[in-house]
């Protein structure tokens, strides 16, 4: 190869080549120029890197990304949001009698008219919310009971309480039924599959718990001719789709505004009905022998009835014994055709033994007891699983060799009969001392061939420590009362025109027992204007309008009590 004869020649050729490469936009030629005349502000400088040679100033830039981590790379974009329950605690109050339901609070439905048992409860649910992004989010939580008050929903954010709230709210529970779907589809076209296997589509004209009308299509001249199908010769009914203001679970709806995005563990607290607890006794009468006092040994179990519309799983449970007040509802919503009648899956039984725990060993399963405000409350150690539509019974105590005595009651409006009574003082001495909720006793005893039988049924109301328990199971056969006017004579009151009474009353009691007996009689209820004047026995006021009187009977021997009562007219 040839060398060119002019070296400079060359060198012009190159730089002539040069100037045709580069761009012919005047803005690149004048960008220093204009660049220079716009006003400078003062920055923050980088100092002495300024004058670093530019590979060296963008290693050094390279150098502060990877050194500074991945939180200055920008965010990848959020998933949709996730809410996983992590726990839930159930707090259930006592049964109570009610007239109806109460403000706001739906209640256990009614099997007739009059006074029915009612419950409620106050329900914990902590979930974790994922996803969520700065500003407004729409979170969906299932899994609440169909019965829950809307206006006693609280949220609360653990991981940024100040800065995340409910905005707005909807409570979502137009469940999708079979009826529900059906009334939906009314002038829709849906197909019907009968057990043959034949299928006929039409036009939903109407539908009741037995029939399905369909219609043809509809026409503007032509008459719609109907078919009725029996829907218990159906096997399904196909529809084109599932409509959207249905939902498969009752469901809170809310618009959350928060200012940190991400993850959020957060605690939902609200109040539902439907779910109420009630305390069962089972007390086993040991009679006494040789002038020893009867003996008794209590079982005491709880019976928790869900349906609220939700289970609760591995729920910390704890229950409060005492009346809490409630008020009336006079536009109770009728939550019986929403939730349909109860039908309870089983009954499961804990006897407080040993229970394996899926947190680690086996755990006895007991409540503890202990105060809370004007009421009782009763913690179970270990979580247990309330399912819904479920009677569930847990173990509350076990106590033996509870001593008691017998007593016999009359009351004269009662008739002739004596009501048997058994005596129990509720304190550490006597083998019990603990706060006793309200609830239903069952009284049982064995008899000659050791078989237990069930010998009455009653109730006790809350009983405190070192008070007395009250049993009244059962009616004397051999023990007898009677009652009767003797006298009534008129006298002119101390008021002008008045007349002021005296009355003189019997009782009689018979015990025809081969073994003596206490005795407590009451007299007839006073009214505002009685006053009893004299009496032949020592008497006890139970209140202003109950006079009582106690007394030991001796074997197959009577008693006989007169008193006078004075009543103004």
């Amino acid at each position: 190869m040839s060398t060119p004869e002019d070296p400079q020649s060359l060198e012009d050729l190159l730089d002539a080549a040069g100037r045709a490469a580069q761009p012919t936009d005047l803005g690149w030629q004048t960008l220093p120029a204009r660049l220079a005349a716009l006003p400078q502000q003062q920055p923050w400088t980088l100092g002495r890197w300024a004058t670093l040679p530019l590979g060296v100033a963008a290693a050094a830039t390279l150098f502060l990304v990877i050194w500074l981590g991945p939180g200055t790379v920008p965010p990848v974009e959020a998933g949709p949001i996730v809410v996983q329950r992590q726990g839930v605690e159930l707090t259930i109050f006592s049964a109570a009698e009610t007239d109806g339901e109460t403000l706001y609070m739906p209640l256990a439905p009614p099997r007739r008219r009059g006074p029915t048992l009612t419950g409620q409860a106050l329900v914990k649910d902590r979930r974790l919310i994922l996803n969520l992004k700065a500003g407004d989010n729409v979170v969906r939580f299932t899994d609440v009971a169909a019965t829950i008050d809307p206006t006693s929903v609280r949220f609360e954010s653990r991981t940024d309480p100040l800065g995340t709230h409910v905005v707005e709210q909807s409570f979502e529970y137009d469940l999708a039924t079979a009826d529900a779907l059906l009334k939906r589809y009314l002038d829709r076209r849906v197909t019907c599959v009968g057990k043959d296997g034949e299928e006929r589509s039409g036009y939903l004209v109407s539908f009741d718990g037995q029939t399905i009308v369909l219609a043809a299509a509809p026409g503007q001249k032509q008459e719609r001719g109907t078919e009725s199908l029996s829907r218990a010769a159906l096997t399904a009914v196909r529809l084109e789709d599932m409509p959207s203001d249905l939902v498969v679970r009752p469901t809170l709806v809310w618009k959350l505004r928060t200012r940190t995005p991400g993850k959020h563990e957060t605690l939902l607290t609200y109040i539902c009905g439907f779910v109420k607890w009630q305390a069962d006794y089972v007390v086993l009468v040991t009679p006494g022998k040789d002038g020893q006092p009867e003996l008794l040994d209590v079982s005491a179990w709880v019976t928790i009835d869900n349906t609220s519309g939700s289970a609760y799983p591995d729920a910390g449970l704890r229950l409060i014994a005492g009346d809490i007040h409630r008020l009336r509802d006079p536009w109770a919503v009728d939550f019986l055709a929403r939730l349909g009648d109860r039908d309870a899956d089983g009954i499961d039984l804990f006897l407080g033994v040993d229970l394996p725990d899926a947190r680690g060993p086996a755990a006895k399963r007991e409540f503890v007891q202990k105060a809370f405000f004007e009421y009782h409350l009763y913690a179970l150690s270990v979580p247990s699983t309330i399912r819904d539509r479920q009677i569930k019974q847990l173990n509350l105590l076990q106590r033996k060799g509870v001593k008691t005595t017998r007593r016999y009651v009359y009351d004269p409006a009662q008739g002739r009969r004596l009501a048997v009574e058994l005596l129990a003082k509720n304190d550490k001495d006597n083998n019990l001392g603990v706060p006793l909720p309200k609830g239903r006793v069952a009284v049982e005893q064995r008899d000659r061939d050791g078989e237990t039988a069930v010998i009455g049924r009653t109730a006790i109301d809350h009983t405190a420590v070192k008070e007395e328990i009250a049993l009244q199971y059962a009616y004397a056969f051999d023990v007898i009362g009677q009652h009767r006017q003797v006298s009534r004579k008129a006298f002119f009151g101390d008021r002008l025109f008045s007349i002021r009474w005296e009355a003189v009353y019997e009782m009689r009691v018979r015990n025809h027992k081969a073994e003596p007996i206490q005795v407590r009689a009451f007299a007839q209820r006073l009214n505002p204007h009685d006053r009893l004047i004299e009496a032949s026995l020592a008497l006890h006021h139970k209140d202003t309008q109950t006079i009582y009187f106690d007394f030991n009977l001796a074997a197959n021997a009577e008693r006989t009590i007169r008193y006078t009562i004075e009543t103004q007219e």
